[in-house]
C-alpha cells in the first residue's frame, strides 16, 4: 500500500473559506479608515487654501474672488467634492469649507469643523457639500 501525501479537497475548501472570511472582515474594517484618511486630506487642503488666500490677500482689494463659488486653484478632492469659498461683500473676510464624511471632529457650533481649522473657515455637515 502506498502512502498518499498532500491535502484532501475538503481540507483545501475549509482553508479557502477561512481565508475568505478573514479577508472580508479586514476589508469591512478598513472602510472607516479610508473615510478618515479622505477627511484628513480635506482638512490639509483647507489649510493649504487658507495659506494661499493669505498670500494672495491685498490690503486694498482684500481676498481674491471666488471662481463659481470655489476657491482659486482649488485642489482635487478624493471624491470630486468641491470646496466652498465665499468672499464677504467688502472683500476682507471669507468663508471656506467642505463636507466631511465622518462626524467625529464636531468641535464647533458652525457644523462639522475639524480641530485646527478655525475662523474664517467653516465646515458643513457630511453629505451637504455641493457637487
Amino acid at each position: 500500500m502506498r502512502e498518499q501525501k498532500g491535502f484532501t479537497l475538503i481540507e483545501m475548501l475549509v482553508v479557502v473559506a477561512i481565508v475568505g472570511l478573514l479577508s472580508s472582515v479586514v476589508v469591512i474594517g478598513l472602510s472607516g479608515a479610508r473615510a478618515k484618511a479622505r477627511d484628513a486630506r480635506r482638512v490639509a487642503d483647507i489649510r493649504e487654501i487658507q495659506n494661499d488666500l493669505e498670500i494672495d490677500y491685498d490690503n486694498v482689494t482684500g481676498y481674491p474672488a471666488a471662481v463659481n463659488g470655489h476657491p482659486p486653484g482649488e485642489p482635487k478632492d478624493p471624491q470630486d467634492k468641491h470646496y466652498i469659498y465665499e468672499v464677504t461683500g467688502d472683500g476682507f473676510s471669507y468663508k471656506l469649507g467642505i463636507g466631511l464624511e465622518t462626524d467625529e471632529n464636531d468641535n464647533s457650533d458652525e457644523g462639522n469643523c475639524p480641530s485646527g481649522v478655525s475662523s474664517p473657515a467653516f465646515c458643513v455637515t457630511p453629505g451637504v457639500a455641493p457637487d
